[in-house]
């Protein structure tokens, strides 16, 4: 008998509890909503971060190979072809082009000097990206 009372005593106090005490489900519920739209958007905004490092790394790449085809161009006394689209040694996916032209002013039209423009192409993400420098210098 003395167990029974003790049972109702322990039932007896939660129903008398105060109606303000404790969280209700629908609480509870509305609380995992704004945690789960929270954790969402944070995931989202990780991954569009990553996307971008990514895209980054590729144009520091292409930044690296324009400059470095310049610097070999410069090396042969600014002579030789023209390249289309061959392909970057240690660069996997990289391409470059380089072709010179007569420089022509705006203002003034043609002048003494040519114009080196090295491209590099690369595919990102299905989408073909590219990244270009240009030299100008005196006809030799």
């Amino acid at each position: 008998m003395a167990y029974k009372n003790h049972s109702n005593k322990m039932n007896d106090k939660f129903l008398n509890a105060l109606p303000g005490q404790g969280f209700a489900l629908i609480e509870i519920l509305i609380a995992l909503t704004i945690l789960s739209i929270s954790l969402v958007s944070i995931i989202s905004g990780v991954s569009s971060g990553i996307l971008a490092i990514s895209g980054n790394k590729n144009l520091t790449r292409a930044m690296i190979i324009a400059r470095s085809k310049l610097h070999e161009f410069e090396m042969v006394n600014m002579r030789g072809a023209d390249i289309s689209e061959k392909d970057v040694e240690g660069y996997e996916g990289f391409k470059y082009s380089r072709e010179v032209k007569r420089f022509e002013h705006e203002l003034l039209g043609p002048l003494d000097a040519n114009r080196v423009l090295i491209t590099v192409q690369w595919l990102e993400r299905g989408r073909e990206k590219n990244y270009s420098v240009s030299y100008i210098y005196p006809v030799q």
